[in-house]
């Protein structure tokens, strides 16, 4: 016999139980134990909770991306006008010192900034704000 042949009689002869398969679910066979009422329990509250957990997770996500970065203009603004790491330092000391809330307001509000940077570096003064 070929191979062909004796795979096809074993799942002719499975056939009867591929038939029973089913027949705990249906007619007067149906059973329902605790242990199956459990197991539907523990599985919808498996998939309740990694639902849950999911939208967590992507709610952590989008407030993050979202989040207010206020040190990122800072960066961007010292990287605009090619200043070094030493005046770097003495806009971020300034912006301390004058208590603003983002650092980058250095850079928009000269009127604040111009004199205590000025006391720091007046050439990173002059080439800032003219």
């Amino acid at each position: 016999m070929s191979d062909a042949t004796i795979w096809a009689l074993t799942l002719l002869a499975q056939r009867s139980n591929w038939n029973r398969l089913g027949d705990r679910f249906s007619g007067q066979a149906l059973r329902w134990d605790l242990s199956d009422a459990v197991g539907l329990v523990l599985l919808v509250a498996g998939f309740a909770l990694g639902f849950w957990l999911l939208s967590r997770l992507g709610k952590l996500q989008e407030n993050w991306s979202r989040k207010d970065r206020p040190r990122s203009p800072f960066s961007e603004l010292i990287r605009a006008h090619g200043l070094s790491r030493r005046d770097r330092f003495h806009c971020r000391q300034v912006a301390d010192e004058l208590g603003l809330a983002d650092p980058a307001e250095v850079f928009v509000r000269p009127d604040k900034a111009r004199e205590a940077l000025a006391t720091r570096d007046a050439d990173l003064a002059r080439r800032l704000f003219g």
